[in-house]
């Protein structure tokens, strides 16, 4: 049985350093002295890559130690030296995490030895700007090269002469349990966010290594989708992330939505504890390190679709944690104070983010099914079951309003969850750094959608998914991916990119050339062209990518009824 489709999730490729705002004779791109190759010499041991017209890319760069045996749900440790050439060619295991969909897909690798990193570097050139990639998923699915290639940085490498580096994180259960004696044998008295320190962990790596790469580790740009902009800002505010970046990019996430307690985090691992059949033991936690990794991926699981169905009881909740040691306050707190990691920021957000949650959850089983007589309860989900505010929330979005009761609630959705934090996180941070924000209203992404349907079953809604959450990936990296699926076989990948000149192509041109020029200058706009001013809440204004790029203001209107309402609760 051969299924074809393509993965939601890819990013980027634009115009060149000349583009940019400040000369770049210092940047050597063309006939540089080097003597860098396919072996590069890292910190920890010799790895050999393979290099693809012009871009040596290395895959699966040991950066910690595998956090198996008594290393599970302890920080990440420095691997063990090696003195062997080590290959790193191939796309190293993912870390354990449940299915897409609950399917089980074949060609993945889920291991708990899954700390290792990838690098795409051209070729030639020394002191380039290095981009680091931070995927989404939730923090409970994902690797930093998907499974179809679409998050590569080869072509990013290749087009603008960026050095981009990706990294897979624990995850889930493995990557941000708390629990009270995982706190009481750390030095810091806390637990949780092992994955968040993972990454920090190979940002460090980045500090240490990739100058032999060709890159310039005080010219690091972080940046991240959905749970990897979650991330970026998490780094924005953690002090143990002090000077390992110096820009960063949020795409669709910020943190204003509060981190659960560390007490909270303890008090779901109690129960994650009883669920894994330990809590009875003298030692807990030798029981819970005892487990197979699928037992501890099976027990207490996430809820499906990220919560967005409630017809499908809520089990797990994983992910960042208020835990007193990586972030000392809420991160909304330091972005208010300025007491946060200053740096040149971009965010953004696309208009009509929540709709592919909305449709995926009417494909679950049961499907969600969105009506007038319960869109008001349904609301009451996002805003921590405030039955009160849900009523005048719908009065804010009244049903007249939509196509259908479903593109009513994905408008509510993609507000509460995405937009209007976003706006009042890049406020608080203008206030303090050079910020920029983006509305992406490009509506034609869709085909990476219409051929993961064989897959996952079932059809497009009968309205538009618009621009939804995560179609911008792919005018990131540049890659339009075809997977093929062979449910004995294997996959295969064909990464496709767009043809010159087409709507698809000048869009992905337009947001790397962006993004690209932020990396190298810290700001986006070219030299004569575009003018993307910083934000300022009070004029509101924001870049639109479309298919014409212009400047807009005022993005997501309601924002202004949310902004006096206490809308943003925790997940526990």
């Amino acid at each position: 049985m051969r299924i074809r489709f393509i993965l939601v999730g890819v990013v980027f490729a634009s115009f060149l350093a000349a583009c940019s705002t400040v000369q770049v004779d210092e940047i050597c791109v063309e006939n540089c002295p080097t003597d860098r190759g396919i072996e590069v010499q890292t910190s920890f041991g010799p790895v050999e890559g393979y290099e693809d017209d012009g871009v040596l890319s290395y895959r699966g760069i040991s950066y910690a130690a595998p956090p198996v045996d008594e290393l599970r749900w302890r920080p990440p440790v420095d691997p063990e030296p090696w003195t062997d050439i080590r290959p790193a060619t191939e796309k190293p295991n993912i870390c354990p995490q449940l299915a897409f969909a609950g399917l089980p897909v074949p060609g993945f690798s889920p291991s708990e030895d899954c700390l290792y990193l990838n690098v795409d570097t051209p070729a030639d050139g020394l002191g380039i700007p290095v981009m680091v990639w931070i995927h989404g998923g939730g923090f409970t699915l994902g690797e930093g090269v998907q499974a179809d290639g679409g998050t590569a940085g080869d072509l990013i490498a290749r087009e603008v002469g960026a050095v981009v580096v990706s990294m897979n994180y624990r995850l889930g259960q493995l990557g941000f349990l708390a629990h009270d004696e995982l706190s009481a044998e750390s030095s810091d008295g806390a637990s949780g966010n092992y994955g968040l320190m993972d990454q920090t962990a190979a940002l460090r790596w980045v500090q240490q290594n990739i100058e032999r790469f060709g890159g310039d580790p005080d010219n690091v740009t972080i940046f991240g989708e959905s749970a990897g902009a979650f991330s970026v800002c998490s780094h924005l505010a953690s002090p143990t992330s002090a000077g390992l970046f110096d820009k960063a990019i949020l795409q669709s996430g910020s943190c204003e939505r509060p981190w659960p307690t560390l007490a909270a985090a303890e008090a779901q691992g109690d129960a994650f504890a009883a669920a894994l059949g330990c809590d009875a033991e003298a030692d807990n936690l030798a029981c819970m390190r005892a487990k197979s990794a699928d037992e501890v991926i099976a027990a207490l699981p996430p809820a499906p679709n990220f919560g967005f169905n409630p017809s499908v009881d809520p089990t797990g909740s994983w992910g960042p944690v208020l835990d007193g040691s990586f972030f000392i306050e809420q991160p909304s707190e330091s972005f208010s104070s300025g007491n946060f990691n200053q740096v040149p920021t971009i965010l953004g957000f696309t208009r009509e983010e929540a709709r592919l949650f909305v449709w995926l959850g009417e494909l679950a089983d049961p499907p969600l099914e969105v009506t007038a007589g319960n869109y008001e309860e349904l609301i009451a989900n996002f805003v921590g079951g405030d039955t009160e505010l849900a009523a005048r929330a719908a009065e804010q979005y009244p049903l007249a309003d939509y196509s259908e009761p479903a593109v009513a609630l994905a408008a509510v959705a993609t507000d509460t969850i995405f937009r209007c934090p976003a706006k009042l996180e890049a406020a608080k941070l203008g206030a303090f750094v050079r910020t920029y924000l983006y509305q992406f209203e490009y509506q034609d992404g869709r085909s990476q959608l219409e051929a993961v349907l064989p897959f996952i079953g079932g059809s497009l809604p009968s309205y538009d998914l618009g621009a939804f959450h995560s179609a911008d990936i792919p005018y990131v990296f540049g890659y339009d991916p075809l997977l093929v699926i062979d449910l004995e076989d294997g996959f295969s990948a064909t990464l496709n990119t767009w043809e010159a000149g087409t709507a698809d192509w000048v869009l992905w041109t337009e947001l790397l050339g962006d993004f690209w020029r932020f990396a190298l200058t810290d700001r986006p706009s070219p030299l004569g062209g575009f003018e993307w001013p910083t934000y300022d809440a009070e004029t509101d204004q924001h870049k639109v990518y479309d298919t014409t790029v212009r400047l807009g203001s005022n993005a997501a209107p309601k924002c202004d009824f949310w902004a006096g309402e206490d809308y943003l609760v925790s997940a526990l």
